[in-house]
């Protein structure tokens, strides 16, 4: 019997009853070649200066929360004290995957953007990867794959974490990235670093087509970037991202989070002030997971990868103006949990010149997609999805 999901049209508001793709199966190592690269991105971006504490410790970061989230406190907007015009070069590391042998969708090009408490690891899951890993799942349906840290995670630059650390910065840096790999000189204008593979890889890389994959906070830096920049990308996934009229706000003390360098000296000393992380294993469940809908393992690999936030990203994403893409005309597919945070209505308006925008809300699942025991039936969803409308 086959199981029926459900699609949410952003139009008319109806269920449109998809029959459920087909998961996704990981490919053998060596039907990908991949390259690690440190890609210089010039931006020119406008952040704010806000007034809030700084962070030195824990004590100050929970200073911090309470500070920011309390209900007398002043909201993000009233916090803005000047422009910062940012104008800068910025070390980012990235991955670029494509399948060893080239079919048809191998110029198209997905450039994956993940949320706050991970790097680019979210997208190539370690364990059982024929089960997680997205990146995998994309390489065997035949597209290429770039995923990259956003700047304060990583291997990528550590920026200020109050004026530089923020979402008008990180949108023009997956501009900037975004250009590179339209013109070609992805490859050719970055360092290649040294890998453990010696499979050579092709270049240049010069893509046909670019989708744009967002989670959670990835998502609306990457609905940013297609609001200022819409006619770089083909079509977007923003997973993790519903924005809702009815359930409130998450607001950040909601999920414990200590100084970066004082809570994790061995991995997070090279973090200076303003990186705050998520404190415990069971922060990191409340936030990404559903009880039932993972394995212990998954949540353990989450506790293992999880990365520093700049606390610049809290209130320069709390204060952005939601400025319709109208430039953008390629399908949008919202793509969020059945256990997630989010609903659609606000999402409406947002892609006026798109050419089909859809929800789905994926079965069993809390956050944290690509972490889910049923993440290979979302990834063929979504990769089914982009199959449909010619991507």
């Amino acid at each position: 019997m086959k199981r029926i999901l459900y699609f949410v049209s952003l139009g008319p508001l109806a269920l449109l009853p998809i029959v459920a793709g087909t998961p996704t199966k990981s490919p053998p190592a060596n039907l990908k070649q991949c390259v690690q690269l440190e890609v210089p991105v010039p931006v020119i971006a406008k952040n704010y200066h806000y007034d809030m504490p700084r962070i030195d410790s824990t004590t100050d970061a929970v200073h911090w929360t309470l500070n920011t989230t309390a209900w007398s406190t002043p909201n993000a907007t009233q916090r803005i004290t000047g422009i910062v015009p940012v104008k800068q070069t910025f070390r980012i590391h990235a991955q670029l995957c494509v399948p060893t042998k080239r079919g048809p969708k191998a110029d198209i090009l997905q450039i994956a953007t993940q949320g706050r408490g991970f790097d680019k690891r979210y997208w190539e899951v370690e364990i059982r990867p024929e089960e997680y890993s997205y990146l995998d799942a994309a390489i065997s349906k035949g597209y290429s794959v770039l995923t990259y840290d956003r700047i304060g995670t990583g291997e990528s630059e550590l920026p200020d974490a109050y004026d530089i650390g923020q979402i008008p910065v990180q949108a023009e840096i997956l501009a900037g990235l975004t250009t590179l790999a339209r013109s070609g000189k992805l490859v050719s204008s970055s360092q290649i670093l040294p890998t453990t593979t010696d499979i050579p890889f092709p270049s240049p890389f010069h893509p046909s087509k670019i989708i744009h994959i967002g989670h959670s906070l990835g998502s609306f830096i990457t609905f940013f970037f297609l609001s200022s920049h819409g006619a770089l990308s083909d079509g977007a996934l923003l997973t993790g991202f519903l924005l809702n009229t009815q359930l409130g706000t998450i607001v950040v003390s909601h999920f414990d989070h200590e100084f970066a360098a004082q809570h994790d000296p061995s991995r997070f000393a090279a973090y200076p002030s303003g990186y705050i992380v998520l404190t415990t294993q069971s922060d990191i469940q409340k936030l990404f997971f559903r009880k039932d809908g993972f394995e212990p393992a998954l949540l353990e690999y989450a506790e293992k990868i999880k990365q520093p936030e700049a606390v610049g990203e809290y209130p320069s994403s709390d204060s952005a103006a939601f400025v319709p893409a109208k430039e953008f005309k390629g399908p949008v597919l919202f793509m969020a949990g059945e256990y997630d945070y989010y609903l659609e209505e606000a999402s409406k308006g947002l892609f006026p010149a798109s050419a089909k925008v859809e929800a789905y809300l994926q079965p069993g699942t809390g956050h944290a997609l690509a972490l889910a025991r049923n993440a290979t039936g979302g990834y063929g969803v979504m990769l089914g999805w982009l199959g449909e409308r010619g991507l």
